[in-house]
């Protein structure tokens, strides 16, 4: 069946031009009216009288694939004995054209597609039944404006439990990358795409095509070492891709996993996120116009229109202003430095610095002693500006030894977030929510000051977090009710405007705001039998909706980008880091992000420039805080702490530091540390007040 521009299928999709062209069908560009978005429409030719029904059955295993490499399908039908598949229109160029252009690719560039694209391959092969893809070379591989790899063209995808009889007739063979067994009539597997994908490696590395397996196979060819054509390879990579390529399945490595591992990591990650705000999507409010002359096929009517989403709207920049340093306070100072500086200085709450847009450094100014508290202030101060200083009297004398003396200067870390997180210290026993801020020395030490008590009704309150914008706060209280118990409450950064925006059964606890502001994600224990759910609300208590079904889930956590909503999935001795698609209706995508390899795990927390997750490790009575590269998918994994006490970790705004609470001194505290685990130091350090839950505002 040939389609021709101008041809609508369906009511709906406008082909618009032909995008290439195989033995077993075609593939059109296509406008869908309905969603105004450009799609890919492939045509799969069958007619065998089983082929509607294989058809049906694959085109619904491939629409439920929810992978950040892999297309999805959006529609499937049949007309006329044609089979369609809709897919995602992914733009860009194939691997094919690019190694076509560019010649060989370096190592690292490679290896970063190879990890993007193994991940996928891994995805498809743990589904029930496992989706076998079975034509993996170059030109099925597009990578995207933003550098990610898609495998695209699941024309011919299977699902291993489909007889032998009928996925032999539906094989796509490309001499070089399909293995032996998939010529004949031998089972095709995760093995035979695995061939593929190493096939497609050595091209990316090599500049050139392997040779025919078949060849191979009979002797009448030799695949050529890669080392011989791109000697900078380095010898593990060739080992594994070689072993990968092998003529025999059981030769090849026993998984795409255990490959992966074999190739090893990039030392360059090039996949590396950036913290990208999510995309403008505004839908479509009228009927779309369709042309009186367009060629109608499998006419049917079409859906309804969806209403428009509001755009995300950005928060305001707050502006500061100007306070003035009052210079009388160093006469005062030079005549009572020496009794100061005899004492513990612990700072109070800064003076709010002048602009948002101007580097600011944080200046120590001494002044009279409190009657109470005999305590020195803290001020965020701009540099002075130079003005011609009068004649000194014989009253009054500056000296650059008492101004110099006097001033030592904090640098706020974190970009000067404050650190809101829960402490009994009001009474010792009811935990309220306070915050802090922390600071490093001239000598390099960090410290924790302007501590400030934000709630004190009564009833305990955890879980703070703040809001993306870093004007607000959510936290768990205490409804002093036996049934509702932890409710969900907001808060300005200062504490005022305090208010409760949701009153369910159960508690509601670890909540985390999205960053476009919209919705707060938390876990609750709201069912009957107790069972730890996943539930959104918007910010003012409306729009309360669960996500969670029959499935244990908790400790949401958002990507930056919101394009993941990540949790933890329980099971057996292993915990998940499960996926849902916040872009598509919030939809479980079927995947462990990190592929089973964080093992017993909890506090998920990804960083704000989006590289990486910092989380706890459990295992048996100890905690400990690791960290691990998203892109890598969890191969690769640092340490950060080994007291066997700590956990909770929470990101700066940076993503250069980690406050986490710790128990290795008896006593719950609160430490930093930068991302290399170093400079750890315990900002609380109390014997007896307990300070937990960490969040620093984004800022």
């Amino acid at each position: 069946m040939e389609l021709h521009p101008n041809t609508l299928l369906r009511d709906r999709y406008r082909i618009e031009k032909q995008l290439g062209k195989g033995g077993m069908g075609a593939v059109y560009l296509a406008h869908d009216t309905v969603l105004d978005t450009k799609v890919a429409v492939k045509i799969n030719q069958n007619p065998r009288p089983e082929g509607r029904d294989q058809f049906i059955q694959e085109a619904r295993l491939l629409a439920a694939l929810r992978h950040p490499n892999l297309p999805r399908v959006i529609d499937y039908f049949v007309i006329e004995e044609n089979q369609f598949l809709v897919m995602d229109f992914v733009p860009g160029d194939d691997l094919g054209s690019i190694v076509s252009s560019d010649g060989m690719q370096s190592i690292d560039q490679v290896l970063s597609w190879a990890h993007q694209l193994g991940n996928a391959l891994i995805y498809l092969h743990s589904q029930e039944p496992p989706v076998i893809h079975r034509d993996i070379k170059p030109a099925n591989i597009k990578i995207t404006p933003r550098g990610q790899a898609m495998l695209v063209d699941f024309g011919i995808a299977k699902s291993t439990d489909l007889t032998q009889e009928t996925s032999t007739g539906a094989r796509g063979l490309t001499p070089g990358y399909s293995p032996p067994e998939q010529y004949g009539t031998a089972r095709t597997g995760h093995f035979s795409d695995q061939f593929g994908f190493a096939a497609t490696l050595y091209n990316l590395l090599t500049n050139q095509k392997p040779v025919d397996a078949v060849e191979r196979l009979l002797g009448q060819a030799v695949l050529t070492p890669i080392h011989l054509l791109n000697p900078t390879v380095p010898v593990p990579v060739q080992r594994a891709i070689e072993r990968a390529m092998s003529i025999k399945p059981e030769d090849r490595y026993s998984s795409v996993a255990e490959f992966m591992d074999a190739l090893g990591t990039p030392t360059v990650a090039k996949e590396r996120l950036s913290p990208v705000q999510p995309a403008k999507t505004v839908l479509p409010t009228i009927q779309p116009f369709v042309s009186q002359d367009a060629t109608r096929v499998g006419n049917t009517n079409p859906p309804p229109i969806m209403s428009s989403l509001p755009v995300p709207v950005q928060p305001k920049k707050r502006v500061l202003w100007l306070i003035p340093v009052i210079l009388i306070a160093l006469v005062v100072l030079a005549g009572g430095s020496w009794f100061l500086f005899s004492r513990l200085l612990t700072p109070q709450t800064p003076i709010q610095s002048p602009t948002a847009d101007v580097a600011l450094s944080v200046t120590l100014t001494l002044g009279a002693l409190p009657t109470q508290t005999a305590q020195p202030s803290l001020t965020s101060t701009q540099a002075p500006t130079e003005t011609d200083t009068p004649e000194p009297t014989a009253t009054v004398t500056f000296t650059p030894e008492i101004t110099s003396t006097a001033t030592p200067v904090l640098e706020s870390i974190g970009r000067g977030g404050l650190a809101a997180f829960a402490s009994n210290e009001a009474d010792g026993s009811t935990f309220q929510i306070w915050s802090m801020r922390v600071y490093k020395s001239a000598a390099g030490e960090l410290i924790a000051a302007d501590k400030s008590q934000l709630t004190n009704n009564p009833g305990n309150k955890y879980y703070p977090t703040w809001s993306p914008d870093g004007s607000q706060i959510v936290f768990s209280a205490d409804s002093g009710d036996t049934e509702n118990k932890l409710d969900l409450w907001v808060m300005d950064a200062d504490g005022q405007n305090q208010r409760n925006i949701l009153t369910i059964p159960g508690d509601e606890t670890e909540a985390a705001w999205s960053p476009d502001g919209k919705w707060i994600a938390f876990t609750t224990n709201s069912r009957a039998d107790g069972i730890l759910q996943i539930m959104l609300v918007h910010p003012d208590g409306s729009g309360l909706r669960r996500l969670s079904t029959d499935r244990q889930e908790y400790a949401p956590e958002w990507s930056p980008r919101m394009d993941k909503l990540v949790y933890v999935l329980p099971s057996n001795d292993l915990r998940y880091l499960w996926v849902r698609d916040p872009q598509n209706d919030f939809v479980d995508a079927n995947q462990d992000l990190m592929f089973g390899r964080l093992k017993y795990f909890t506090d998920p927390s990804w960083s704000p420039n989006g590289e990486w997750l910092a989380y706890t490790r459990v295992e048996g009575r100890t905690q400990d805080v690791f960290l691990t590269r998203i892109a890598s998918y969890g191969l690769e994994i640092k340490r950060l702490t080994n007291s066997t006490f700590d956990s909770y970790p929470a990101w700066s705004s940076d993503s250069a530091w980690l406050l986490f609470q710790s128990n290795r001194d008896g006593n719950q505290e609160i430490y930093v540390m930068d991302i290399q685990g170093q400079q750890l130091t315990n900002l609380t350090n109390s014997e007896t007040i307990a300070e937990i839950q960490p969040a620093w505002q984004v800022k």
